[in-house]
């Protein structure tokens, strides 16, 4: 008989849960110890108390920011190693003012911690304005280029040589008939016709006499009684 044996996976929810409570866990409190060193150490740098506060806030809200920025940038596919490397140069300022303050240094190198502590505020604000404009502003379009044709190197060397030029052909002219039109015959001109026989005469009419009448049906010319 085999005996299952039990085991927790790695990449449960309960893990994830409790890896993440332990995380925030962790922050809060190391941010709460270091609230206190780089509050002090920001005196050193002539800030007034009522804003020495402050100088933690930006220091270590920024190694927050930074580390969330790069985990986006790489989770999108763009580079994230400025972002990196803000929260490394962050975390090394605060690990060395709190380093400073518990050691209790001489008075030149309390100069020189608030003076960077001050300074790496408006460098904060450019770089965190950076990272908030990264990730809210969308990306151009992408352009897409497609893929060169692959060419045959054996059709290429086909495609190079020169093809035989052919020979080009000459139209001939068609022979041209020089063979002269017949000319068209004369139509003879016909004349009037003349008859043979004489003119034709017409009968002239007897005159009658004055005082004289036809008589009728007869065509005689009597004399008037």
């Amino acid at each position: 008989m085999t005996r299952t044996t039990v085991r927790i996976a790695a990449d449960s929810r309960p893990v994830l849960v409790f890896t993440v409570a332990l995380t925030v866990a962790v922050a809060l409190a190391s941010f709460a110890l270091s609230f206190s060193s780089l509050r002090d150490a920001a005196l050193w740098g002539r800030v007034p108390t009522s804003l020495a506060f402050l100088v933690p806030v930006v220091i270590d809200a920024s190694v927050l920011v930074y580390g969330l920025v790069a985990l986006v940038l790489r989770a999108r596919g763009h580079s994230s190693a400025w972002a990196w490397t803000l929260m490394l140069g962050f975390t090394v300022v605060s690990i060395g003012a709190n380093a400073a303050h518990a050691y209790d240094v001489a008075g030149y190198v309390r100069i020189v911690v608030g003076v960077v502590l001050v300074a790496l505020a408006p460098l904060s604000v450019l770089t965190s304005t950076h990272a908030l404009a990264s990730l809210v502003v969308a990306d151009a379009p992408a352009v897409t280029l497609e893929p060169a044709p692959v060419v045959d190197p054996a059709s290429r060397a086909v495609a190079s040589v020169p093809a035989a030029i052919e020979p080009a052909t000459v139209a001939v002219p068609a022979p041209v008939d020089v063979t002269p039109e017949p000319k068209p015959e004369p139509v003879p001109v016909l004349g009037p016709v003349r008859s043979s026989r004489g003119p034709r005469t017409r009968p002239v009419p007897a005159v009658r006499p004055a005082g004289q009448s036809m008589l009728p049906g007869f065509g005689v010319v009597g004399a008037e009684a």
